[in-house]
């Protein structure tokens, strides 16, 4: 665990998965850049389902929406969670780098 304090929206173990990856040779920076990526094409994805199902369809559009709403809304919610953990990671992990350039 960070001797620092996190942030009360930072979920530790996610933060503490992240810094072990990056400790054990992973690349933080990539995997941020394709959790962004991700996000847009699964945000894409669900924007184009909705809109297909209220313009080639007979579906209702209350239901549609509010449905397409929601499952934006929790995607981007647990996805922002999983981001800001990585972000702090990715801090965390190079202020340590940092750090240890300095002592020796």
């Amino acid at each position: 665990m960070s001797q620092t304090q996190r942030p009360w929206y930072v979920h530790d173990v996610l933060a503490d998965d992240y810094c072990e990856i990056a400790r054990s040779g992973g690349d933080l920076r990539m995997l941020k850049t394709l959790k962004i990526l991700r996000t847009i094409l699964v945000n894409a994805g669900i924007i184009g389902i909705a809109l297909t199902a209220l313009f080639l369809t007979n579906a209702d559009a209350t239901i549609i929406t509010v449905l397409s709403i929601a499952t934006l809304g929790l995607y981007n919610g647990i996805d922002a969670a999983d981001y800001a953990a990585l972000a702090t990671a990715f801090a965390e992990v190079r202020s340590q780098q940092t750090t240890n350039r300095d002592d020796n």
